[in-house]
């Protein structure tokens, strides 16, 4: 029985300010033509770098994220291998004042989460973050569409490792088999929801996986059919 549906918290419940990204590549000497559709292809290729680093992880967790990630992202955005240290630095530097980069609440979130409410479901994130998570999500006005947020800073436990997860579950008090999770990484949030025993949903929105052992969704909104669907056969 499907009780609860916990999100992941980047590229899922909140997207970046790409003009961000843009303004840091263009300083950084990629030239004055980036538009935001390249940031956001660059994304999917930045993804499937961090993906390779997590899978061929010796301890299965979440390494070097800042430079895993950022140096594929701003090598397609053409950014010169000489500059791109400091582009980095400047996205760290970035995301460090006020609302920091991650500060876009997803189409549709109000009316999905409410939906999942009306179901009588549990609603909470479950993130790798940095222990700033649930502050900036009560700053940009999102914090209270959750019944709670599990930050792996915060406790001390990265996805994929299972354990997250499961303080997730203490958390809501429910068991793995009665609970949904959506995300936007294969290797960090299907591996992991999957191996703490919950239903793992793969949020896709610009395309960046091709087949996949479990459901895809590409607006969040869909989420909610999903799980209607899985509510009806039980």
């Amino acid at each position: 029985m499907i009780r609860g549906v916990f999100f992941d918290a980047g590229n899922t419940v909140v997207f970046p300010d790409y003009d961000i990204y843009r303004d840091i590549a263009v300083a950084a000497g990629a030239g004055a033509g980036v538009r935001l559709d390249d940031v956001v292809t660059a994304e999917a290729r930045a993804r499937t770098a961090f993906e390779r680093a997590v899978a061929e992880s010796s301890n299965g967790g979440v390494i070097r994220y800042w430079s895993v990630y950022y140096t594929p992202f701003y090598e397609r955005l053409g950014v010169p291998a000489d500059a791109l240290a400091g582009a980095i630095e400047r996205t760290r530097a970035a995301n460090d004042e006020g609302l920091g980069i991650w500060k876009v609440p997803v189409e549709g979130l109000e009316d999905t989460v409410g939906a999942l409410r009306r179901r009588g479901l549990a609603v909470g994130i479950v993130s790798n973050s940095d222990g700033r998570l649930e502050r900036r999500l009560g700053e940009i006005g999102i914090r209270d569409h959750f019944d709670f947020v599990i930050d792996s800073a915060v406790v001390g436990v990265s996805k994929p490792d299972p354990g997250i997860f499961r303080m997730a579950l203490g958390r809501a008090g429910l068991g793995a088999a009665d609970v949904v999770y959506v995300g936007d990484y294969y290797e960090v949030d299907v591996v992991g929801a999957r191996a703490a025993g919950m239903a793992p949903v793969l949020f896709d929105p610009v395309g960046a996986y091709g087949a996949v052992d479990c459901p895809v969704v590409r607006r969040f909104g869909d989420v909610v059919p999903l799980v209607d669907s899985w509510m009806e056969r039980e």
